[in-house]
């Protein structure tokens, strides 16, 4: 759906059409110069936020220093219609100008490296959107180049028999030059011949005889000058030789004929594809138009909002600004934001302070916005998008209407009103004009109260009080003002939201110099209670401003605490489930020992075992192994049922905490004994489904930590899944001798996690070597980190020993 704005020349009052002329001249061919002309003004905000994605990567490729390809063509829409009808031979300038349009074609696709060059894929993937789904047909270019040279003429060589024709004809060509130089000396030594000797005519190299001789010499007269005193006769010495060498140049033209039906012949299956490269040159070439021209001016690309907003920052009008950088002057900014539901602004000030100057560059910069122009704002600015915009603007007179200005202004209102709605845009000038004032003021405000009630958005300005106490009382409407300088009554330009403004009509007529009593007579006639009316009205106005900015504060400072109060309770949890580790972790340690001991126990038993084969005594022997072995399943389930509780009891921490109940559908976590990110897709009882990469895993929640969104999870994401889908040729074993401390903790890290993914892996081999052992010793501290490990330890000498560690999961 496209715009729908009122009246019919609503973009030219805002000079939208400037804006496009100046885009236009940066095309480089007609085509995408008519391309801008003819684009609508979108309403659709996902096909705006692509267009001008285009755009900015497009001013991205100057930044970068990556020249996008560039360089005129012409329209050859016709000609490859006709290339679709069989045995249709194009002409050698057509293929002169095809053989342009195949070559930069060629190179934009070279710019992507045919998808190859991820680096400029990565950089600017909106652009390579527009031709990915494309394939080029590198055939057509080794073709046309086999035919057509540089220059683009016919190469001598492109067939054997116009190669043959070729040196036939500079054969005979150089005869025929030898033989003409001889004749002209001839007839030149007899006095015969005119001061310019030779000439051509219809052709043929032909001498300038004086008309008095021409009987003298045998030939062809081609040619007499104006004023008859000179002949211009073809000699009877080369006339076989021009008819040879003319032979020879009409079987050469037959030649080439075939050669372009025969190249023809190769292009026309490809009719269509080669309109396709042309209308992306042409799609390329008018985004490239607009990101120049933006350039000009800083143009950025604000948030898209997905319902109407208006909220700029440092906003310029483009051709106020580009015109005062011609002249060097400066150009003033305006902020513009649409807060607690006002949507209507109703500005006023002086004349000549700006008001039209900013009404009109909210308009100008909404229809660049729709239609995929950068704008000259901040960063960080936002704008929504309105299927209407609605403006009255300038003079309305019409004489072939019969419509003075104020009708035509009524008969704007009343189109107004019938059409505005939620996603209209209204833009008045000096609102309530052309008609007796204080009637005048109360339609306006009768309008006014209209359009509120149809919430619309706009920006209206007016010098009529009653409506600046209308925007005071009524929600949804704001005062703002264009700031004048009372001290050289002169105005700044600056536009303040909040506050009404003054016309200053008496301070300007004093400046204007009026005499004063004329001024003193004004001042008695509007008496002083309608001359304070607007000072008091500012005073009201802006007391009211610093009630609702105190408001603001205090709400800021409210949810600050309220943030600090959570975080606090957040940290305090932590605090204690730390805690709880910290034991688990020393009762694991200890449970280590233990395992360490029940293994030097065993050994003990076995030399226990020696003895009872040695002594008589078995019965003794046997009973002190039994007892050895009860003391240390004893000390070991001791421990263990310790190290189980303190899980269990951190686990009861963790899952009576919000944290856990922050887990919802579609979170994001991680695995509370790893680094992978995941989504959570699904929540049964106590168990979540996690979507790692393209893997789907099944963990309890218990296992999970609740983390905010990545501020790049796509790149993320694709990474984790080209580990996932490698998990299936897993290798459980890493070598990290030669690596720097943390190169190898990192690669250790990305190891066990994979390892952790790739179940029912057990068993790991890590390969660290022995050296110092300070590469082993950081292993062994990383590895404790992570639960899901049941033992580390080290494999007999001859697998390795201390150079190599052993991880059971």
């Amino acid at each position: 759906m496209e715009l729908h704005s009122a009246p019919y020349d609503l973009l030219e009052k805002l000079e939208f059409d400037k804006i496009v002329e100046l885009a236009q001249n940066y095309c480089a061919g007609a085509l995408a110069a008519q391309a801008l002309a003819d684009a609508p003004i979108y309403t659709n905000p996902n096909q705006i936020a692509g267009l001008l994605l285009e755009v900015e990567q497009m001013q991205k490729t100057y930044q970068e220093g990556h020249n996008f390809p560039q360089g005129g063509y012409l329209d050859l829409s016709d000609e490859y219609k006709k290339l679709n009808i069989e045995g249709y031979t194009l002409s050698l300038e057509v293929f002169q100008a095809l053989r342009l349009q195949l070559v930069l074609a060629q190179q934009i696709f070279s710019f992507f490296g045919y998808g190859k060059k991820r680096d400029i894929i990565a950089l600017y993937p909106q652009l390579y959107a527009k031709i990915s789904h494309i394939e080029f047909a590198d055939i057509l270019v080794s073709a046309i180049h086999r035919v057509l040279d540089l220059d683009g003429n016919v190469r001598p060589d492109a067939s054997p028999e116009l190669q043959r024709l070729s040196r036939m004809r500079t054969s005979k060509q150089q005869e025929l030059d030898k033989r003409f130089r001889g004749t002209a000396q001839f007839y030149n030594g007899k006095g015969w011949l005119a001061d310019i000797v030779e000439s051509i005519r219809n052709g043929r190299r032909v001498l300038a005889v004086a008309a008095e001789y021409k009987r003298q010499i045998r030939g062809i007269i081609h040619d007499e000058s104006a004023t008859g005193r000179t002949a211009f006769i073809e000699p009877e010495e080369v006339i076989d030789l021009n008819n040879d060498l003319f032979n020879l140049e009409q079987e050469e033209k037959r030649e080439i004929y075939r050669i372009l039906r025969e190249l023809s012949g190769i292009f026309h299956p490809y009719a269509a594809t080669l309109q396709l490269y042309q209308d992306t040159i042409v799609d390329f070439d008018a985004i490239q138009a607009k990101a120049q021209l933006s350039y000009q001016y800083n143009g950025q690309r604000p948030t898209i909002s997905d319902k109407p907003s208006y909220k700029i920052q440092r906003a310029f009008h483009p051709l106020l600004l580009l015109k005062n950088r011609r002249l060097k002057q400066k150009t003033v900014a305006f902020d513009l934001e649409f807060r607690n539901d006002n949507r209507i602004l109703i500005l006023s000030g002086p004349n000549a302070g700006g008001k039209s100057i900013c009404m009109k560059a909210v308009g100008l910069l909404q229809l660049m916005f729709q239609a995929a122009y950068l704008i000259p704002v901040e960063e960080g600015s936002e704008m929504g998008v309105f299927t209407k915009i609605f403006g009255d603007i300038g003079d309305q007179q019409s004489l072939e209407d019969e419509l003075s200005t104020y009708s035509s202004r009524l008969r704007n209102a009343e189109h107004f009103l019938k059409h505005a709605d939620r996603q209209t845009l209204v833009l008045i000038d000096e609102f309530g004009t052309g008609t007796d004032p204080k009637m005048g003021g109360a339609i306006a405000e009768a309008i006014l109260q209209s359009l509120n009630k149809a919430e619309v958005f706009g920006v209206i300005t007016t010098h009529y009080s009653n409506l600046k106490h209308f925007a005071n009382k009524n929600k949804g409407v704001v005062n703002g003002a264009m700031i004048f300088n009372k001290d050289t009554l002169s105005p700044t330009y600056e536009m303040r939201i909040g506050r009404p403004g003054s016309s200053y009509a008496f301070e300007i007529a004093t400046k204007s110099g009026l005499p004063q009593a004329v001024i003193d007579y004004a001042r008695e006639q509007v008496g002083q209670e309608t001359h304070d009316i607007d000072t008091i009205l500012i005073e009201m106005q802006q007391e009211r401003l610093e009630l609702q900015q105190a408001k603001e504060q205090l709400l800021s400072k409210q949810n600050s605490l309220d943030q600090l109060i959570k975080n606090y309770e957040y940290a305090a949890r932590e605090l204690e489930f730390n805690r709880k580790k910290l034991k688990l972790q020393n009762k694991e340690q200890e449970l280590q020992e233990v395992k360490q001991a029940h293994t030097a126990a065993l050994r003990e038993l076995q030399k226990a075992v020696e003895e009872i084969r040695r002594t008589e005594d078995q019965q003794k022997a046997v009973g002190m192994a039994k007892q050895l072995i009860a003391k240390t399943k004893e000390e070991k389930q001791n421990i263990s049922t310790t190290v189980a509780n303190i899980k269990e009891d951190i686990f009861k921490t963790y899952e009576s905490t919000t944290l856990l109940k922050e887990i919802t559908v579609g979170s994001y976590v991680k695995l509370r004994d790893g680094v992978s990110i995941g989504i959570v897709k699904e929540i049964k009882r106590k168990d979540a489904l996690v979507e790692v990469g393209k893997i789907q895993l099944t963990v309890p929640l218990r296992h999970l930590q609740p983390i905010p969104p990545p501020l790049q999870i796509n790149d993320r994401l694709s990474i984790r899944t080209d580990s996932v889908q490698r998990q299936a040729n897993f290798e459980p074993r890493i070598d990290l001798r030669g690596l720097r401390h943390e190169e190898a903790m990192e690669i250790l890290q990305d190891f066990i996690d994979k390892a952790l993914l790739a179940s029912p892996i057990e068993d790991l081999r890590i390969i660290h070597g022995k050296g110092t052992g300070i590469l082993r010793r950081a292993v062994i501290e990383r590895l404790r980190k992570y639960s899901s490990i049941k033992k580390i330890y080290h494999p007999q000498e001859n697998e390795g020993g201390d150079g190599v560690t052993l991880v059971g999961l």
